[in-house]
């Protein structure tokens, strides 16, 4: 425990050093930051929390001056204020180390050393030196001595360097290499300098003695009470505490209990008063190794002390612990907050943005969508006129092709022939009959279609004007197929495509038979048709104009019309249409 109050005076000393330069180097850094946005007014704030704390922490009011410190540094953020937040990562460090907390102490400091090549020295000197102390009380002595040599590289006054010396060698001796501790020892007091400072010497003087009496147990005593002698004269209680703690060890190490005996009861009468009873424990440990006869007495109070101890440090350190959870949590919940807002006026903005785009999108399409509009209905207009056109251009063909010489025909033999003769009179009627008809079938190409309950009796007689005795139409499950479940336009087409199929058969393959077989299923209609006539060569079946109107027309209502490629006889034509989503 000697160690451990060596160390707390080292950092002590530090913080009030580092609490000038640390403002003497932002009074000089001040120019630095004129020209970038600074909020002065969260400044203000960290500034005054900050010293908040600092009072607080003079008055060992730990818990409220970790708070103010945690407080502070969030309005330092973003500020550019990294000295500020050093200063006050620093101070809550070291309360970790009062309350017994190293680890948290370290896990404190080392986000510090990322950053650190970029800041002042005075900064580099106070982590290094605190860093340095979390591992020494970690007992990780190695370590120790590797971060007191880097703030001693560092450091700018002799004094600050012979306390860190002093520190270093005390670590040796931990790690019982006690050559080097008494190397480093010697040199500072045969250093003028040390004169100049007591207190230091008193230090430099008991650890020396430690060294010697550790290497040698009959060497060292002349050092320890040289430095007794100058620590009673300065009456620091802490240091004379120190001073008959290392008696004591020297005395039980030599086996000389009595004297042992009398140094640990005073240095235990002294640590009644300190409020660290880590010092008061270590008193009874040499309490109980010096007086054999009281030695289970004081072995007791030394296992109750160590208990009550422990049980303090947890609570402090559970204490702090959950400060620091509900800050964080606190602060987390104010940063949420903020981003909900910051989301929420983000998603209001872009609502904002997209009506007005829905807006112009719509007048726009609005202006689109009639200009489109027109043209469709213009383009529809021209496409009835050419459509009525074509129309009358095939009538017109029709009537050419198939009627007017038909009936020149009958004319001519009219004027040749005798029509009272019985013969004359029924060519002359055969042939008035065969015009009526090609004039009947023309009309019926072109005329309106019922699409009403009466369509299957329509489609009947279409497929009896085409059976004829030396062509045979076949009909399958037409009386079955449900014509209600078929829109006008399905009617329309399948009544068109049918009159299309009788026409080319009639025309080109001279068929005996034809078959059409309506099936339906639960997806499609289905119909079929087969005949034996001359068929189609493949090659040339895409130029046959009624096949292209016939499968153009069956595309048109989202239907299929396929062919029997490899039908060596007659003609098969499957035609499906979709029951639902037909175009």
């Amino acid at each position: 425990m000697k160690y451990y109050k060596s160390i707390s005076h080292l950092s002590n000393y530090f913080l009030g050093i580092f609490y000038l330069l640390f403002l003497n180097s932002c009074l000089q850094k001040e120019d630095n930051f004129s020209n970038i946005k600074i909020d002065t007014g969260k400044v203000a704030l960290g500034d005054s929390l900050q010293l908040k704390a600092d009072s607080l922490n003079a008055l060992n009011q730990l818990d409220n001056a970790f708070t103010a410190y945690l407080k502070s540094n969030t309005y330092y953020i973003n500020q550019h204020k990294e000295e500020s937040i050093t200063y006050n990562n620093l101070r809550i460090a070291t309360i970790y180390l009062t309350i017994g907390d190293p680890n948290s102490a370290q896990e404190i400091i080392s986000k510090e050393l990322p950053s650190i090549s970029t800041k002042e020295n005075s900064f580099k000197v106070y982590i290094y030196n605190t860093l340095a102390i979390c591992y020494a009380e970690l007992k990780d002595y190695a370590l120790a001595i590797e971060y007191f040599n880097l703030s001693l590289e560092l450091a700018s006054s002799s004094e600050e360097k012979i306390i860190l010396l002093n520190n270093i060698a005390s670590n040796y001796i931990h790690l019982n290499q006690g050559e080097k501790a008494i190397a480093i020892l010697q040199g500072l007091i045969s250093s003028n300098t040390i004169e100049d400072n007591i207190i230091e010497k008193a230090r430099i003087l008991n650890n020396l003695g430690k060294a010697l009496f550790k290497q040698n147990n009959t060497q060292g005593l002349n050092e320890l009470e040289e430095s007794l002698t100058i620590r009673l004269n300065n009456v620091n209680q802490d240091d004379i505490f120190r001073s008959y703690i290392t008696l004591a060890e020297y005395y039980v190490l030599n086996k000389n209990y009595t004297s042992a005996y009398d140094y640990a009861l005073k240095s235990y009468d002294i640590s009644k008063n300190f409020k660290n009873k880590n010092d008061k424990l270590l008193a009874l440990e040499y309490l109980a190794k010096s007086n054999q006869k009281q030695s289970s007495e004081y072995l007791k109070s030394y296992i109750e002390l160590s208990k009550e101890i422990s049980t303090e440090n947890q609570k402090a350190k559970n204490q702090f612990a959950k400060i620091r959870y509900d800050f964080q949590l606190h602060e987390q919940e104010n940063t949420k907050l903020k981003l909900d807002l910051q989301h929420s006026e983000l998603v209001s903005a872009r609502n904002k943005n997209a009506l007005y785009i829905a807006l112009i999108i719509l007048i726009t399409g609005g202006f689109v969508i009639s200009f489109i509009y027109r043209k469709i209905r213009q383009r529809h207009r021209l496409d009835k006129i050419q459509q009525a056109y074509l129309t009358e251009t095939n009538i017109a063909k029709k009537i050419h092709d198939e009627l007017a010489n038909d009936v020149f025909n009958t004319l001519t033999y009219t004027q040749n022939f005798n029509l009272e003769a019985t013969e004359a009179k029924n060519h002359l009627v055969s042939d008035l009959e065969s015009i009526y008809k090609k004039a009947r079938n023309i009309s019926l190409q072109h005329s309106s279609i019922a699409t009403d309950g009466t369509f299957a009796s329509h489609l009947t007689n279409l497929f009896n004007e085409y059976s004829t005795a030396n062509c045979k139409i076949i009909l399958s499950g037409l009386d079955k197929f449900d014509f209600t479940l078929l829109d006008k336009n399905q009617k329309i087409t399948i009544y068109r495509v049918i009159q299309e199929l009788l026409v080319n058969m009639k025309k080109h393959s001279m068929a005996t038979i034809v078959v059409f077989k309506f099936t339906d299923d639960k997806k499609s209609f289905n119909i079929f048709y087969s005949d034996n006539g001359v068929g189609i060569i493949q090659e040339n079946i895409k130029s046959k104009n009624g096949l292209l109107n016939v499968e153009n027309r069956i595309k048109n209502i989202g239907g299929t019309f396929t062919f029997d490629s490899t039908n060596q006889l007659g003609v098969k034509y499957n035609i499906q249409l979709p029951k639902k989503n037909y175009v």
